[in-house]
């Protein structure tokens, strides 16, 4: 959001404050691709604050029905509900002179941007507890239905002892259509994917690019950075980031799988909250033993295959170390027995402010769990069942589903037959044909259900859409 100004511009500006509206405009902090903030004195309560006004190129749009201040304004109120101690708080919004503006409380010190500048990376330390801080404010953010879509080094604000997140929500500002002036431009080495495919940003999304501030702060050098604007969007969709210990032989071995599965390039590889993400970088930082149970064996494994690198006989190996290790583990406490002591390993959560424990992460491809007896040979292989209309999941391949576009406002949990199924909004959940009951949940709200008959026409250009807004409880017709 803040780039540097010259030196010029700004004791131009303190040699001739002016008012907007009722605040006195001290000095220019810097210009983002949505507006230009200000360091300001709000008379009224006798304290500075940070404005942010919409620039006036970006006012001309609503000329060509465009509607970039409706917009605005509609962004900053999101933000505004927004409350918590690493998030910069919106005291105001308002308009003057023709132009929207955004009063944001005053954080002495800089960006992350700052602290980067000349590719000079932060100790871990420093570097970790950072970017915990942001995956506390996108934790909240994301439960409370707004997903920032910009995240960079310049929108986190770091001073004495402080880390802060800013400018939630306003990369949706500008149309796909106006990208060659806008986010597109701004922030392309961030970008996740998903979003350059031109597809829905999700919570995950935003996972992603803290994934590549991670690794920019860890090394000094952004993973998909390019000479061309057409090299970084390649890099994102095609290529694997290289390991981070390539740059810093010290770093720990462990920080590269937390950044593989943060980076992966389909988000359901990712971490399903920053929560998640928080926690697994405190375990590899700190060098916590991993606890083998079946779900880290599971973890293990996936990101074996998602590297890519080893030999089919190697993985192989690997599994089976796998496996012998959690028939270890088995084992030492079926002896123990109930009177042993139990190992209870603390996990230290992103602290969450009176809000309820975190989701379970959920895949986005749904199908029944149907029992279905062990083969007792090799060559015998278990039949497809139906049930409930859908596909068992030995037989639920991508090619037997297609597309169920979500949507609730503000943001919900969207099941299917039941079963968790993923956030809102998502633009192909992958569906298995047949009919299937839909519902949403947010905040202990439930909506009404839905029975959807999805079809082989149900494509990600022809999706099946589905959405719903709790603040009428309604569904909303399309």
């Amino acid at each position: 959001m803040i780039e540097e100004t010259s030196p010029a511009a700004r004791r131009a500006t303190e040699r001739a404050p002016i008012f907007y509206g009722r605040y006195e405009l001290l000095s220019e902090l810097g210009r983002g691709t949505s507006g230009v903030v200000y360091k300001a004195h709000d008379p009224k309560l006798d304290r500075l604050v940070a404005m942010k006004i919409l620039r006036a190129e970006l006012v001309s749009l609503d000329e060509s029905g465009v509607g970039v201040k409706q917009r605005f304004h509609q962004e900053a109120v999101a933000a505004g509900r927004l409350t918590h101690p690493a998030i910069v708080a919106v005291h105001d919004v308002g308009e003057a002179e023709g132009r929207p503006f955004m009063v944001m409380e005053y954080i002495e010190g800089g960006t992350l941007a700052d602290l980067l500048l000349g590719g000079r990376p932060l100790p871990l330390t420093d570097a970790v507890g950072i970017v915990v801080q942001v995956c506390a404010a996108l934790d909240y953010a994301h439960r409370h239905g707004v997903v920032h879509r910009d995240i960079k080094p310049r929108n986190i604000l770091v001073g004495p002892g402080v880390t802060k997140v800013t400018d939630f929500g306003t990369a949706r500002i500008l149309d796909a259509s106006h990208t060659q002036t806008g986010t597109m431009l701004g922030t392309p080495a961030y970008m996740s994917p998903e979003m350059v495919r031109g597809q829905a940003a999700d919570p995950r999304s935003d996972l992603f690019s803290v994934g590549v501030v991670l690794y920019e702060t860890l090394t000094g050098v952004n993973p998909f950075n390019a000479a061309d604007l057409a090299a970084v969007l390649y890099r994102i969709v095609n290529l694997d980031a290289p390991s981070v210990r390539h740059h810093h032989a010290e770093l720990p071995v462990a920080l590269d799988r937390v950044l593989r599965r943060a980076l992966a390039k389909e988000p359901e590889a990712r971490y399903g909250t920053a929560t998640d993400f928080a926690n697994a970088l405190r375990e590899a930082a700190s060098g916590e033993r991993r606890t083998w149970t079946l779900h880290a064996v599971r973890e293990a494994a996936r990101d074996l295959r998602r590297t890519r690198l080893l030999s089919r006989p190697a993985r192989v190996a690997a599994g089976a170390m796998c496996l012998l290790a959690l028939g270890a583990g088995t084992w030492a406490g079926l002896r123990r027995g109930p009177d042993g002591p139990s190992a209870a390993t603390p996990a230290s959560g992103v602290k969450r402010e009176i809000e309820p424990a975190a989701r379970p992460t959920t895949s986005t491809v749904i199908a029944p769990t149907v029992t279905t007896p062990v083969a007792t040979a090799p060559t015998v292989r278990a039949p497809a069942v139906k049930a409930a209309g859908a596909l068992h999941p030995v037989a639920a391949t991508l090619q037997e589903s297609r597309c169920l576009s979500v949507n609730a406002l503000p943001f919900a949990e969207v099941y299917v037959d039941d079963r968790p199924a993923g956030y809102t909004p998502t633009a192909c959940l992958r569906v298995p044909i047949g009919e299937h009951r839909v519902h949403f949940e947010m905040d202990g709200q439930r909506s009404p259900e839905r029975v959807l008959r999805i079809t082989a026409r149900h494509t990600p250009d022809a999706p099946m859409r589905l959405s719903y807004d709790f603040n009428t409880g309604r569904f909303i017709e399309q």
